[in-house]
């Protein structure tokens, strides 16, 4: 006892404390992370996880010649892959149906392609809530 390598009680403590109080913080993190890895909804943010460069932009309006049918193609294919929670299902089915009336239409027919987003008050509301949905939910 007296050969100086005991730590005092209270220095001991304060150790243990520490070390408590950083694991809880360490839990606590990977919970959050562990939580935003599925997004809350794994089968919706999962695949825009996989793909954040397409992820970025999936939701947003296909605009003829700043993007083509090939871009077109690819937003559908990720569109294709999320499995929305209940209340976002008529949102995806809006979006998945203006996305492949681009696909037929952006590089051929610019203007059908800019009126099938344009003409439908639904196809804008569906992009927006599902946008909202991955920066609110899945980027948390």
């Amino acid at each position: 006892m007296g050969d100086g390598r005991e730590l005092p009680l209270a220095r001991l403590d304060a150790m243990r404390a520490a070390t408590s109080s950083s694991l809880l913080v360490v839990l606590g993190a990977s919970l959050i992370l562990s939580g935003c890895a599925s997004g809350g909804n794994a089968g919706f943010c999962g695949p825009l996880h996989d793909d954040s460069e397409m992820a970025a932009v999936v939701f947003t309006p296909m605009i003829p010649e700043m993007n083509n049918g090939d871009e077109a193609e690819e937003r559908l294919e990720l569109a294709e892959k999320l499995e929305p929670t209940a209340e976002l299902a008529d949102d995806l089915e809006t979006w998945r149906t203006y996305l492949e009336a681009v696909v037929d239409t952006i590089d051929d027919d610019p203007a059908a392609a800019l009126a099938a987003y344009n003409d439908d008050a639904a196809v804008a509301k569906a992009g927006t809530a599902l946008s909202d949905y991955y920066g609110d939910v899945c980027l948390m």
